[in-house]
């Protein structure tokens, strides 16, 4: 049998190598540039486990007319980073865009290290898998109320398929919006 202190002394010393298994963002080499596309509103979600359920449920009347998106992706010395702008929509970004900086990527899940946005996210999580990555960011208006953004690109020969969806404060719906971006460089 294996004593307590023995055993709790090998579990510390696996948590001293677990940074050596970290994952280095091993697929970005191939992901690396700018990519630019549109964007068209796809439909609105409601969430059905919601209850009890709205009694006037809201009906979108979003403008179908695609807008710009674009994004860059770069690493650096185990920071993931994402540049994002969206020309339109409710997740529409500043004119500059907004900058997402994550630390390291640990079982394809990374958290949010810094960020350069306005607003500013008050929270936000990469998510990074063999043929796409993900981002989930929180951000929270002047009154408290809060509205989640998730943008994924799921990368193609020449580009990537994007999917922008925005829940709402109540999280009672997802509005989502779809199209693709070709790599610029």
């Amino acid at each position: 049998m294996i004593g307590r202190r023995r055993a709790m002394g090998a579990a510390g010393a696996s948590l001293l190598l677990a940074p050596a298994a970290r994952a280095q963002y091993p697929q970005w080499p191939d992901w690396l540039g700018n990519y630019s596309g549109a964007l068209r509103f796809y439909r609105s979600i409601p969430l059905e486990d919601i209850f009890p359920p709205p009694k006037n449920p809201h009906v979108d009347l979003d403008d179908r007319a695609p807008f710009g998106a674009q994004f860059t992706i770069s690493a650096a010395e185990d920071v993931g980073t994402i540049w994002l702008r969206i020309d339109g929509g409710p997740m529409q970004t500043s004119r500059n865009g907004e900058t997402l900086r994550f630390g390291a990527l640990i079982d394809g899940v990374a958290l949010l290290s810094s960020a350069d946005a306005k607003p500013l996210p008050r929270s936000a999580t990469l998510t990074v898998r063999p043929d796409y990555f993900g981002t989930e960011a929180l951000f929270v208006h002047a009154d408290g109320t809060f509205w989640r953004r998730h943008f994924t690109a799921r990368f193609t020969p020449g580009g990537a398929d994007m999917i922008v969806w925005v829940f709402d404060a109540a999280g009672t719906r997802a509005r989502t919006w779809r199209g693709s971006a070709v790599r610029r460089s």
